[in-house]
């Protein structure tokens, strides 16, 4: 059973990482300080140092809540939720786009990116061995390495300023791109995305 002090605690650290989160959507993941978060959070500095050590134990922190936020379950396992990822994602991007943005082109985005780099290979070699099981180790490494490109907020932030999409069609567009290179569509036909978007409990 939870203890009235541990749940003022966990409640504690919560409202402490949401503050960091809405700190980071105006002004990005470089000028958060320690003292901003817990001027916004409405704690002192030494509340902010007792749940987080540092800036960076902090920043840690934030990326798992951040994935929860717009919306990730993690990465993909099957060649089919790959495609149906960025139907889903894509258009979340779109509504916390500052605190996406700020984990994209962050440096402290980066280090927690590669931090999961390893399991991130993993699953996408995985998901295009699920679509393509006889692939040649060489070129399964270079599609799984494109498509991971195209299913990743890079990929929603170039189809967003580069080409105008939304959310929506961003989604869509990579989605459609993801299942012809996994060779679930043929190039030129209109795909089908219907069964995808099941997958992903739309």
């Amino acid at each position: 059973m939870t203890s009235i002090r541990q749940s003022y605690k966990d409640q504690t650290r919560a409202h402490i990482l949401d503050a960091a989160i809405d700190q980071m959507s105006e002004d990005g993941a470089e000028a958060l300080t320690i003292a901003q978060v817990a001027a916004r959070a409405g704690v002192t500095d030494r509340t902010v140092y007792r749940h987080f050590s540092t800036r960076d134990e902090l920043l840690r922190a934030v990326w798992p809540r951040m994935q929860q936020q717009v919306g990730s379950r993690g990465f993909p396992h099957t060649a089919a939720e790959l495609v149906g990822t960025p139907l889903r994602l894509f258009p979340n991007f779109d509504r916390e786009e500052g605190l996406v943005r700020a984990s994209v082109y962050s440096e402290a985005g980066r280090e927690v990116r590669l931090r999961a780099n390893e399991e991130r290979q993993a699953a996408m070699l995985a998901c295009v061995t699920n679509a393509q099981p006889d692939m040649e180790p060489e070129a399964l490494r270079r599609r799984a390495a494109i498509v991971q490109l195209i299913d990743s907020a890079y990929g929603w932030s170039v189809l967003k300023d580069f080409w105008g999409l939304d959310g929506e069609q961003a989604g869509r567009a990579a989605a459609e791109a993801i299942a012809v290179l996994l060779g679930l569509a043929a190039p030129g036909e209109e795909v089908d995305l219907a069964p995808y978007r099941k997958e992903e409990g739309q």
